[in-house]
């Protein structure tokens, strides 16, 4: 396994991370509260600072950008008639559930992109691989943390961080055994797509429970730390 290889796949077994400290944490109601605000901000960051930015490098076309964005959007409400038991108003826990599990999808798709990225500036230039990786992990953490908190049944729970660490794997497979690539058009519509994803959990999922816990201190807090770590992430 070569170096580039290495780096890559460590940048998506960052999720692991998250989910150990959900365990050592024991996955407590004040965890998740956390997470909330955690993750809100981190999704945002990488909406605004990271994957938006990326696709203007790309093709400089806010149009293109903004419907296969939509078309992210749509694809993820069309995903909720196969996620049961999400209606926020009649059950919090299920409700809970159901964001992790979107999350999921949409963080899967987006880590197999970053992942044919990072490999790929490994390869390279191998330091700027490596920064890339820290980076990247600096925001799976808490995704992992928040997809790891909201899942009750352990077994799915780690079923779901194992995929998200694994998809890392699927994003070098694409490039070295089917020999695809992905020239800047594939990866505008790609990336614009997983952007679509994460606004729709941000604004149509996540948005009404953090203002529901605004008043715990456990979501400010947690608004607080995704902030700071975003303010990290972009000086690294």
């Amino acid at each position: 396994m070569n170096i580039a290889c290495l780096v890559t796949i460590l940048s998506g077994v960052s999720f692991l991370i998250g989910y150990i400290i959900t365990v050592l944490l024991n996955n407590n109601k004040k965890l998740i509260t956390f997470s909330l605000g955690f993750s809100f901000i981190i999704i945002f960051g990488l909406i605004i600072f990271d994957l938006f930015p990326e696709c203007l490098e790309l093709v400089n076309n806010k149009f293109t950008i903004l419907i296969f964005a939509l078309l992210g959007i749509i694809m993820l409400k069309l995903l909720d008639f196969f996620i049961p038991d999400h209606d926020h108003n009649s059950n919090k826990k299920d409700h809970m559930e159901h964001i992790g599990l979107i999350s999921f999808v949409a963080l899967f798709i987006h880590n197999i992109i970053e992942s044919t990225a990072i490999y790929t500036t490994s390869l390279t230039t191998l330091s700027m691989g490596i920064i890339m990786a820290i980076g990247v992990s600096f925001h799976n953490i808490p995704l992992g943390i928040q997809i790891s908190s909201m899942i009750k049944n352990n077994k799915i729970k780690l079923s779901l961080i194992l995929g998200l660490s694994l998809s890392s794997v699927i994003g070098i497979i694409l490039l070295n055994i089917f020999k695809i690539t992905l020239n800047n058009n594939i990866l505008c519509v790609l990336i614009s797509i997983t952007l679509g994803m994460l606004i729709y959990i941000a604004l149509f999922e996540l948005l009404c429970e953090v203002k529901e816990n605004i008043k715990k201190r456990e979501l400010q807090l947690g608004l607080i730390s995704g902030i700071a770590l975003v303010v990290v992430s972009q000086l690294l």
